[in-house]
């Protein structure tokens, strides 16, 4: 079994951190770490979004700090991340240089990125995406997670080179498929895992273009197919190298990143200011056949806020680490990102080409589930649920017949409301609704504009943003549309807002007289212990996996 030094998740803010410290204490507790020396959650630097790249280096001058302060050891009943939660200001962080690399040269780190506000994938916003529930087993009496089939493999993966160290760094958003049998992650700098792909896919991610013994001769951002024809990156099968998002550092390479990027220097503003991504503002700098200008152009042209000068300063120590590539054979990723994605990879991950995937529900009496493509989760049931079709179903308790219209999701969702009482979130939404888009982005609710929506129930939009006027802020995800209730059956009494042209008047009174609440909001007055509670709860019944 291989062995770590550290596992360390990362978290966008302290209320996040404080929600991964509890499941990872908890497999800890149940053995399912045993490989694992240390781990501990670090939120994003004064709860700003700081980017992978950002992130990375912060995780990796936090250990540097405690190495050199003798370090910490994981105990089962108290977390190390106890001392990284809710730290607005750290202390100095450690020289960088030669004393980072003497350090990390004897350390295995993995790094997994969890952040984020799953604003594509409300329904599972109070355990983020990495806790998603899966189909699958854990072996120790927990339901399955995104974390225990995804981590377990990042673990697996070979050694570094003996006396550099290593530093793996993936993406805690994606299940990765692939077999390790054949990596090699010993060679100097840096190396990533890529897959042959169709270029019309590779072009939603990032490309490698190959060069010999592996090396990398640059990297393109989301290249459209004559971009990656133009840079040679479609090989003579007409496959594009994919970039599956896990890469592995030696110290050197780790070191030069915490050089240029340094948090006790300028770069902290720079990065708490625009961000740091590891693949827009580090990769696009790499590669042999990399320059500057075409290292300013990908990077600007791919988002990033950084200037043209920021960008020259860093590109020549960037553009000087070793920079290569392990194609996997059948590389490839689930995506769990959106509501829709939860659908598609949860039938996927199955191998079942349609139908409902039923997970983590108890089932009684006349309970059954009909329809196809749809997502059941986290529910009680005692009657028929009909589903349409395209249907996301979690956490609802199902005791009288319950029919959902083609492409409607309906999650309910402890929590406390704006006094602190106890109360049940009613959420109805639609499978393709993006709830990170703003108005003029075209913003959706219920399948169709969110504006139309509006209209269509009666209610201002001053009243649904209250403290939001410019409408290129104004979005679902702050938008104050979801009834509070006292009884979490009370979901019943808003179906209607999968059609709000069939409200009757005293069903549109009733909305605009409830107190209605944003995903925003939600997503702080959640309780993420009931949420686990529950699935817990529902996985120790007998009769509990049976569709």
């Amino acid at each position: 079994m291989s062995s770590w030094d550290y596992l360390i998740v990362t978290a966008s803010n302290a209320r996040q951190a404080r929600a991964y410290e509890a499941q990872l204490r908890l497999r800890r507790e149940l053995g399912l770490l045993p490989q694992v020396r240390e781990w501990f959650v670090v939120a994003d630097l004064e709860g700003r979004r700081i980017g992978s790249g950002g992130s990375t280096i912060y995780c990796l001058a936090r250990v540097i700090e405690r190495e050199r302060a003798g370090g910490t050891a994981c105990a089962t009943t108290t977390s190390p991340a106890s001392s990284e939660v809710g730290q607005a200001v750290p202390p100095a962080l450690p020289a960088c240089g030669q004393v980072a690399e003497s350090i990390l040269r004897r350390l295995r780190i993995l790094i997994v990125h969890a952040g984020g506000d799953s604003r594509r994938l409300p329904a599972y916003g109070p355990c983020g995406k990495i806790f998603v529930p899966v189909p699958g087993e854990t072996h120790a009496g927990l339901p399955a997670t995104l974390f225990d089939l995804l981590v377990p493999e990042f673990l697996g993966l070979p050694q570094g080179a003996p006396g550099r160290g290593q530093i793996v760094v993936a993406s805690g958003d994606a299940l990765v498929r692939f077999d390790a049998s054949n990596v090699r992650l010993d060679r100097p700098g840096m190396t990533v895992l890529g897959s042959n792909a169709e270029p019309a896919e590779a072009s939603r991610h990032g490309v490698y273009c190959l060069g010999a013994d592996d090396s990398v001769t640059l990297y393109l951002q989301k290249p459209a197919i004559e971009e990656q024809k133009a840079a040679g990156a479609i090989n003579a099968a007409g496959k594009a190298a994919l970039d599956l998002g896990v890469m592995s550092l030696d110290a050197a390479a780790a070191a030069v990143l915490l050089d240029r990027f340094d948090f006790a220097g300028e770069a902290r503003n720079w990065i708490l200011r625009h961000g740091l991504d590891l693949y827009r503002e580090i990769c696009c700098a790499m590669g042999s056949a990399a320059t500057v200008e075409s290292y300013i152009r990908s990077a600007r042209g791919s988002g990033s806020a950084w200037s043209g000068e920021m960008l020259a300063a860093v590109y020549p120590a960037l553009r000087a680490i070793p920079f290569h590539v392990q194609l996997v054979p059948d590389g490839s990723f689930l995506h769990f990102g959106s509501t829709r994605q939860l659908v598609e990879s949860g039938l996927a991950l199955v191998e079942q080409a349609q139908g409902t995937l039923a997970i983590n529900n108890s089932m009684a009496g006349g309970a059954t589930i009909t329809g196809d493509d749809s997502w059941v989760e986290g529910c009680r049931l005692s009657a028929p649920l009909e589903l349409a079709g395209w249907n996301v179903v979690v956490g609802v308790d199902v005791d009288e017949p319950l029919r959902l219209p083609r492409e409607a999701c309906l999650d309910v969702l402890r929590g406390h409301d704006r006094r602190g009482g106890a109360v049940w979130f009613a959420r109805c939404y639609g499978v393709n609704d993006q709830f990170k888009d703003s108005i003029p982005q075209g913003e959706r609710f219920c399948g169709r504009p969110l504006l139309e929506w509006i209209s269509a129930v009666g209610i201002a939009p001053d009243e649904v943003w209250p403290d939001q006027q410019d409408p290129a802020e104004r979005s679902l995800w702050n938008a104050r549309v979801f009834p509070a209730e006292r009884a979490a059956s009370g979901y019943r009494r808003w179906l209607w807002m999968y059609q709000p042209e069939t409200a009757s008047a005293a069903q549109k009174r009733a909305f605009l007289s409830a107190e209605r609440y944003s995903a925003a909001e939600m997503a702080v007055m959640a309780d993420r212990e009931a949420f686990h509670q529950r699935r817990i709860e529902i996985w120790a019944m007998p009769h509990s996996r049976v569709p």
